[in-house]
């Protein structure tokens, strides 16, 4: 969907929003999820070099007659004030370049807008599918510029007062609408989530809040209930996924009832804190996003699905929706960002403790992921994808600490900690009003008959050899 800004609004930003995948080291064949964007370097067999007789003679060869850049067709034209407004595709191009020139741009503007873009765009992120937009006067004098990575990340460039080029990043208006559902579990807490119109991802939530409290492939029952404060993000009427999820609770004859509060601390991001004020993570995300289900686990004697001899399985796989939001398990330093053979994109950290952790087969790698940057926990640093030596789409999570694979499911689970005491006061204003609009929420009715669930997806393939960095 192309969304119409104005020419002068001025709006909030909300989010990190991903970029596209880290041009490979040597360009690859184009796959799904990614396409070879910088020229390929000329072969060194290419460059021949001809002998000839001391008394040849050469003619000068004429100069190769220059190459018309055909703009591509617009997807939209507009026009307001004497201004005419075009939109068109990026599509696919060698470089950032040669992406403005095949969209319309003359030589001159196309230097002059990268060089206004400079510290703003990566030109080695762009993709086919990102939006270019002009802005001209009648004598067709560029006005203003716009590139267009998605709906809420969206750089224009415009003129000073001078007449010279300068650009920026717009702040795009997202409404927050919140939610408050309940249901019954009938067949699974995705399904129950689908009959409330919420999205079966959601389910994740509640593996990942509770994860230390309870199995919910052991311990739920048919006839248990829940309960979900969420925002719903939308621009210009348009849904765009889910932001805070505000409070969940749990109830059932196993588990009993547990509910996790979100709470951001003065300075800090936000997280879960129990009914006590201790965070229900400890200083290690388990799992860094919201999956579906586990399609292969961390098995060091794992027989090979293809080659059919034991090879281990560092790491486990979660498969999920391509573009999946992967955050980073705990603060950190990227180590590497890009393609990294068979595991496809690939974002490696080092965090403390000698620790590591490995993101593989990621459709995208967030444009601030790059080698040398600090990360945070929960940072979005890219989205599952199925790069690489992949069947299908998911996230291989590895866990190293010097130098060795450890189990990410067994060794990730470390108490939370308390809010200090001087958050506590506001902490507990906050909690008893997500209470009360819990207690508020009504529980559906209970579905009368379920479909059975899907066949999980069969074990992903893809090299571990490849992550010995």
């Amino acid at each position: 969907m192309l969304v119409a800004i104005g020419f002068g609004t001025a709006v909030v930003m909300y989010g990190e929003q991903l970029m596209a995948a880290a041009a490979p080291e040597s360009p690859p064949a184009p796959d799904p999820d990614g396409w070879p964007i910088e020229a390929p370097p000329p072969s060194a067999t290419a460059a021949i070099v001809a002998t000839a007789a001391p008394d040849a003679v050469h003619e000068p060869s004429e100069p190769p007659p220059p190459v018309e850049e055909t703009p591509s067709t617009p997807l939209v034209v507009e026009q307001a004030e004497g201004i005419t407004r075009s939109v068109h595709q990026f599509g696919k191009a060698r470089g950032f370049r040669d992406g403005l020139r095949k969209a319309g741009a003359s030589p001159d503007e196309a230097d002059a807008l990268i060089t206004a873009l400079d510290k703003l765009v990566d030109p080695r992120r762009c993709r086919p599918e990102h939006k270019v937009v002009w802005e001209r006067t009648e004598d067709g004098r560029l006005h203003a510029f716009e590139y267009r990575v998605g709906i809420t990340e969206i750089y224009r460039v415009e003129r000073d007062s001078k007449g010279q080029l300068f650009g920026k990043q717009v702040e795009v208006d997202v409404e927050l609408r919140q939610l408050a559902k309940g249901g019954h579990v009938v067949g699974s807490l995705g399904q129950a989530l689908e009959h409330l119109g919420l999205g079966r991802e959601l389910a994740g939530v509640f593996v990942e809040v509770f994860e230390q409290t309870v199995s919910f492939k052991k311990d739920t029952r048919a006839g248990d209930t829940f309960k979900i404060l969420v925002d719903e993000r939308y621009v210009d009427g348009e849904m765009l996924g889910y932001g805070d999820i505000r409070a969940i609770q749990y109830s059932g004859e196993k588990v009993g009832k547990i509910q996790a509060f979100w709470f951001k601390r003065n300075g800090k991001r936000g997280d879960f804190f129990d009914d006590k004020g201790r965070a229900m993570h400890g200083g290690w995300l388990r799992t860094p996003l919201r999956y579906d289900h586990i399609s292969s686990g961390f098995n060091p004697r794992r027989r090979h699905p293809v080659l059919k001899r034991i090879m281990p399985h560092n790491g486990v796989d979660y498969a999920a929706a391509r573009g999946t939001p992967v955050w980073a398990a705990a603060d950190g330093v990227v180590t590497f960002a890009g393609r990294k053979g068979a595991n496809g994109n690939l974002v490696a950290l080092r965090h403390e403790g000698g620790y590591e952790t490995f993101y593989a087969h990621l459709s995208r790698i967030s444009g601030r992921v790059r080698a040398g940057t600090e990360v945070k926990q929960r940072t979005v640093i890219g989205g599952v994808g199925s790069t690489g030596r992949s069947t299908g789409p998911h996230l291989h999570f590895a866990l190293k600490r010097h130098g060795r694979f450890l189990n990410p499911k067994s060794q990730l689970n470390g108490p939370g900690r308390p809010l200090p005491a001087g958050e506590m006061g506001r902490y507990r204003r906050a909690r008893k009003a997500l209470l009360a609009e819990l207690d508020a929420t009504a529980l559906a009715a209970a579905q009368t008959s379920v479909a059975p669930e899907p066949e999980p997806a069969k074990e992903v393939f893809h090299d571990e050899g490849s992550l010995e960095l």
